[in-house]
């Protein structure tokens, strides 16, 4: 039995599925070697949709200097380390509570190179820290790296 998920009536009313249309067509592209474009699965295309992130994201642990205002506006600065970034911000961990949308001033320990960010949010907590996603107003190619300066 064919179940339609879809139906159309072409010009002399015969009944079509698009899906059923389309998956006989991925299965006659496969049977020939052709490679098709696009996520493999559902989940696939749910962090295809998901990560609208402009440059791509690297793991790595980058000693950073924070400095900023806490919750309660007393000044602050904490040695931290960055552990997912990219040219547009990055991933790092506080104790000191945050807000999004304020700024912070980092400072890379490795190559001394400042630089303003805001706080787009927090992305997890844990009892004595919070993970907390930055991003810089510009992408910034050479911030993250790790050489002398």
């Amino acid at each position: 039995m064919k179940v339609l998920l879809y139906r159309e009536y072409d010009e002399v009313g015969v009944s079509m599925s698009k899906i059923w249309e389309a998956l006989r067509e991925a299965q006659r592209l496969r049977k020939q070697g052709i490679e098709i474009e696009g996520p493999r699965n559902y989940w696939d295309a749910i962090r295809n949709a998901c990560d609208r992130r402009s440059t791509k994201r690297l793991s790595t642990n980058v000693p950073v200097w924070v400095y900023g205002y806490g919750a309660s506006d007393d000044p602050f600065h904490e040695l931290t380390e960055a552990f997912s970034v990219n040219a547009g911000g990055g991933l790092i961990t506080l104790t000191t509570a945050v807000s999004s949308g304020q700024t912070l001033l980092l400072i890379n320990e490795a190559n001394l190179k400042e630089e303003m960010c805001t706080v787009v949010r927090e992305v997890s907590t844990y009892p004595d820290r919070t993970d907390i996603a930055v991003k810089f107003p510009q992408p910034l190619s050479g911030f993250w790296d790790t050489t002398s300066p």
